[in-house]
């Protein structure tokens, strides 16, 4: 049984947690109060990354044989899109993620399939890459971390936009 962890110190949906009894709880419990917190969407990105919270209230990985890795903090996840939970996971800049959110319907969450050897489409928590639909351009995310430049960044949204222009014609 999950104790409860409620006073009338901060209000979210109709609950009250005290963020300073969740600090000193049990990993178990914490999760469970601020998973409670967050859309089952964003509870999906959370598990298929296997974050758990620590006792400074921020999302992590605990790796076997590695350092413990931190991603982001509660608040973060509350008010983050399950779009930009994903990409900050992914180390993605801020004009990406704003970039992303402000056109997303024009891509398709993929994630790839080595049995067939193809990308298919999938739920935004599952996605390991993103396909352009009006030219059917895959991105990885692990590449679109990797430009650095805002230039650059903005060269590849051109090259989109033209690839699906000669299309279109």
């Amino acid at each position: 049984m999950i104790p409860v962890l409620v006073t009338e110190e901060l209000i979210f949906g109709g609950i009250n947690l005290n963020y300073q009894l969740l600090k000193n709880a049990s990993q178990e419990i914490r999760d469970h109060y601020l998973r409670q917190e967050l859309s089952e969407e964003k509870c999906e990105i959370l598990d298929k990354y296997r974050l758990k919270s620590n006792s400074r209230l921020y999302w992590e990985r605990q790796y076997e044989h590695q350092p413990v890795q931190e991603y982001f903090s509660q608040k973060f996840a509350r008010k983050a899109t399950p779009l930009g939970m994903v990409f900050y996971i992914y180390k993605l800049c801020y004009a990406k993620v704003k970039y992303f959110e402000r056109n997303w319907g024009q891509y398709v969450p993929c994630i790839y399939n080595w049995q067939s050897g193809l990308f298919e489409e999938t739920s935004l928590p599952d996605m390991e890459f993103i396909k352009h639909s009006g030219t059917g351009i895959i991105l990885d995310l692990r590449n679109l971390a990797r430009i650095s430049k805002y230039e650059d960044f903005l060269a590849l949204c051109s090259y989109l936009e033209e690839q699906e222009k000669k299309l279109c014609f």
